[in-house]
C-alpha cells in the first residue's frame, strides 16, 4: 500500500480497507477507483454496496461511536481520503441542528438493530426504510422557508434519489429492496409519488406522506400484516448478472436475453442501477429508445429455427423448394410467431395454405431437429456457393 500524501491512501485491487467488528477511527472519501461494501454470511460473499468516485463511507461507526458494520476493500485500484473523526463529526456539526438531532438519532436506532442482518444472509428492511422516510420526511417540512426556496423543487417533497443514497448511506440496503417498499407504500396509498418530467432519459422523482402525524403507526401495523401475507420484507443482498443466472438455471445468455425479449421472464425481476442508467443513457441520441436495431448473426451461427429471421428472402425462397411440404410443416409447428411469419411470407399463397394444413400440436424432436438442421445446411450451402 502506498500514499502520495499524508491524508491519501492507494489500495490494490481486492486489498482489505476495514474488518466488521474493528474500531471505527477514520472514514474514507473515493478520490479514484471505487471500494466493495460487504459481510461475509455462511461463509458467502454478500455484497451490500459498490462506491465510486466522490463518495464516503465508514462515516457511520464514527457518528455512531461504534464498530465497522461491514467490510470494506478495494474494488480495483484506488485513492482513498482518509477522513478522521474530527472531520466527520466537526461537518455534522456545521449542519442544521434539527438535521444534526435527526442523523445521530437515525444512527443510533439503526446501530441498535445489528441483526438486521441475520446469518442466513437476509435483512429486514421495510420497517427500517419506513422509519428513515419518516424522518427524512419531518426535516423536509421543518425547513425554514428561506433554506426551501434554495432547494429545487421543495414544494413537490423529498428528492427520490437524494432520499435512496441516504437510506443506502445509512443502512447499506439495495436499490431493489428500496423501489419494494416504496411501490408497496405507493399502491396503499400511504405515500404520493410525482414524476417530473424534464426532458431526460428519466423523470425526476419526489415523495410525500399522505399523512404525516400517523405514517409510523400505520406503516407498523402494515407490516404485522404483511408478515402475514405473500410480500416478501426480506430478500438476499446479492446481485447477479446475466451470466450468473444462465449458469444458475443451467442455460445460456443468448437464450436468457431471447427469453427476456419474448416476455417470458416477469419484469419485476430485472432492476437496473438509476443513476448508472441515466448516464448511459444520456449518451445516446435523442430516438436510440423508440427502435430495436436487431442483431445480424454469422451463417455459422444459425442452429435454431428462431434464428430463420437472420435469413434473406431470397435464400429462403431457394431453400423452401426444396424441403417439400412435410418438412417445412415441421418447421411451422415448431416455430414462434415472428419465425411463422419468415415462414409463411416466402410460400406462395396456395403453399402457404397446404403447409399450415401439415401444422401439428405434437411433433417428434427427433424429426423436427433433422428438419432444422437440414434447413440451415442448405443455407449455408447456398450462401457458401454465393461468397465463392
Amino acid at each position: 500500500m502506498g500514499s502520495s500524501s499524508p491524508n491519501i491512501k492507494s489500495f490494490y485491487k481486492g486489498q482489505e480497507i476495514f474488518k466488521e467488528g474493528q474500531e471505527s477511527s477514520v472514514a474514507y472519501m473515493i478520490k479514484k477507483g471505487a471500494v466493495n461494501i460487504f459481510k461475509i454470511l455462511n461463509n458467502e460473499k454478500i455484497i451490500l454496496a459498490k462506491l465510486g468516485e466522490g463518495e464516503i463511507f465508514g462515516e457511520m461507526g464514527i457518528i455512531s461511536k461504534g464498530a465497522r458494520s461491514a467490510n470494506a476493500e478495494a474494488a480495483e485500484y484506488c485513492d482513498l481520503v482518509i477522513l478522521t473523526d474530527q472531520i466527520i463529526l466537526k461537518l455534522l456539526d456545521q449542519c442544521p441542528r434539527t438535521i444534526q438531532y435527526m442523523t445521530r438519532l437515525l444512527v443510533k436506532r439503526l446501530a441498535r438493530t445489528g441483526d438486521m442482518i441475520s446469518p442466513k444472509g437476509h435483512r429486514n428492511n421495510f420497517t427500517s426504510i419506513c422509519h428513515i422516510l419518516d424522518m427524512a420526511y419531518r426535516t423536509h417540512l421543518s425547513m425554514d422557508r428561506e433554506q426551501a426556496r434554495k432547494e429545487r423543487n421543495h414544494d413537490l417533497g423529498l428528492d427520490y434519489s437524494k432520499l435512496c443514497k441516504k437510506i443506502r448511506d445509512i443502512i447499506l440496503v439495495s436499490q431493489a429492496d428500496i423501489d419494494s417498499v416504496i411501490n408497496k407504500l405507493k399502491g396503499l396509498k400511504m405515500i404520493d409519488v410525482i414524476d417530473l418530467r424534464t426532458g431526460k432519459a428519466f423523470p425526476d422523482r419526489f415523495i410525500q406522506i399522505a399523512d404525516p402525524a400517523n405514517f409510523i403507526e400505520i406503516s407498523t401495523n402494515l407490516f404485522k400484516e404483511l408478515q402475514q401475507s405473500s410480500f416478501s420484507t426480506t430478500s438476499e443482498l446479492q446481485v447477479v448478472d446475466i451470466y450468473e443466472i444462465a449458469s444458475l438455471l443451467e442455460s445460456e445468455p443468448q437464450i436468457i436475453y431471447k427469453k427476456i425479449g419474448s416476455e417470458d421472464f416477469p419484469e419485476t425481476m430485472f432492476m437496473f442501477d438509476r443513476k448508472k442508467v441515466s448516464e448511459w443513457a444520456a449518451e445516446k441520441e435523442p430516438d436510440y429508445f423508440s427502435k430495436v436495431k436487431k442483431r445480424k448473426k454469422d451463417i455459422s451461427e444459425l442452429e435454431e429455427i428462431a434464428d430463420i429471421v437472420y435469413v434473406d428472402n431470397a435464400t429462403l425462397k431457394e431453400v423452401f423448394t426444396r424441403l417439400g411440404y412435410h418438412k417445412l410443416g415441421l418447421l411451422m409447428s415448431i416455430a414462434e410467431e415472428e419465425a411463422r411469419k419468415k415462414i409463411l411470407s416466402n410460400l406462395a399463397k396456395k403453399i402457404a395454405k397446404v403447409v399450415q394444413d401439415e401444422v401439428r400440436d405434437h411433433v417428434d424432436e427427433g424429426e423436427a431437429e433433422d428438419a432444422v438442421n437440414e434447413l440451415f445446411e442448405m443455407v449455408r450451402e447456398i450462401k457458401g456457393g454465393e461468397d465463392k
